[in-house]
């Protein structure tokens, strides 16, 4: 089975213009990072800071929870 997959804000780039590809198991607040891939193809994940770290996680979260805030709202209308 494959892993999800999700890009991402690459967390090294000052400019915040680059993008990673992250590979991951969990959904909402339970993610863990397999692998994050920058656009040479290298793996960075085992180079990143917790904070980095922590910034992809939130980015994949907020991407999960967004369709379910939606219908929620659809639903409330």
């Amino acid at each position: 089975m494959a892993m999800p997959t999700h890009t991402c804000i690459d967390p090294t780039d000052q400019y915040g213009e680059a993008e990673v590809l992250a590979v991951f198991e969990g959904s909402g607040g339970a993610i863990s990072l397999i692998a994050v891939t920058d656009a040479g193809r290298r793996d960075i994940l085992p180079d990143l800071e917790e904070v980095q770290r922590q910034a992809i996680r939130h980015e994949i979260a907020e991407d999960f929870r967004g369709p379910a805030r939606l219908r929620a709202q659809k639903r409330a209308c």
